[in-house]
């Protein structure tokens, strides 16, 4: 499982913020219990399952919130794990309505 991107300042409400993973596995993943954790570890969990190669935008829940100011998530698994983690700048996030895209 991989973070590719993040929508961190919407256009309309900047509340609003997303974070897309990627199933780069051979196999299916179920994702209850798993989450994804801002800067300040604050989490917004996950749920659904993902088949091999599918991506999917989830929509961040609070408390977990993506800082226009630059910052980081990590996915963790259900048992608290960290699987994958991705930073982004100011600059990356200074633009609304831009999905940040990120190395797998």
């Amino acid at each position: 499982m991989r973070i590719i991107a993040a929508l961190v300042n919407d256009v309309r409400t900047p509340e609003h913020e997303t974070v897309t993973l990627l199933n780069t596995s051979d196999a299916e993943v179920d994702l209850a219990g798993w989450k994804l954790l801002d800067r300040l570890k604050q989490a917004s969990p996950l749920d659904g399952r993902l088949q091999p190669g599918e991506a999917r935008r989830f929509d961040v829940q609070l408390p977990m919130a993506l800082s226009n100011k630059g910052g980081i998530i990590t996915l963790v698994n259900a048992e608290g794990l960290k699987v994958h983690g991705v930073s982004y700048t100011r600059d990356q996030a200074r633009q609304p309505g831009r999905t940040i895209p990120f190395q797998t």
